[in-house]
């Protein structure tokens, strides 16, 4: 990883407690639609299920997101990525973009195909998704307690991908 990119390590349980009141006002939205968590509850639960769950620092050592693969139910080579992230991170989006790539490398070591579904009106993920070379592949109108329009995406290991590196966090 080079230094320009965002510190990464393995998350932790209070890195849910620090991120959670600084949610970004999307991610929280979102989470409401989706499940009718509180941001908290969907924090704890995202890193509890995840392998691996991250926490993404800014430089002075906050955290700033928080991201994790939860294993697919059905598909073993599937994983259900995610990332919640606070508003420092979008001022911090170059950084950001150059270690989001880097980690989506690492976890496609783990997992074929990665993918999620994420809230129409969350356009910022949605724009770093698809710079990321994540595809949209369904909307669906009405989905979650929130009956509101979701968006499928997914991005597949390219053949080449097959990393020799060793991940840090897990992947």
């Amino acid at each position: 990883m080079n230094e320009s990119m965002l510190p990464v390590r393995p998350a932790q349980p209070g890195d849910a407690i620090a991120l959670a009141p600084r949610l970004r006002l999307a991610d929280r939205m979102e989470i409401r639609a989706r499940s009718g968590h509180a941001p908290l509850q969907a924090l704890q639960q995202g890193i509890a299920d995840s392998h691996p769950a991250c926490a993404v620092l800014s430089p002075s050592g906050d955290v700033v997101a928080v991201f994790g693969v939860v294993p697919h139910p059905q598909f073993e080579q599937a994983g259900i990525v995610w990332l919640l992230g606070a508003d420092e991170l979008v001022a911090k989006r170059g950084a950001f973009l150059r270690s989001a790539e880097y980690w989506i490398a690492r976890l496609h070591r783990r997992y074929l195909v990665l993918g999620n579904f994420i809230d129409a009106r969350n356009t910022v993920h949605l724009r770093w998704l698809q710079w990321l070379g994540f595809r949209t592949t369904r909307r669906i109108e009405q989905m979650g307690v929130e009956r509101r329009p979701f968006i499928e995406f997914q991005r597949r290991r390219a053949p080449a991908v097959e990393a020799q590196m060793k991940p840090h966090c897990g992947a």
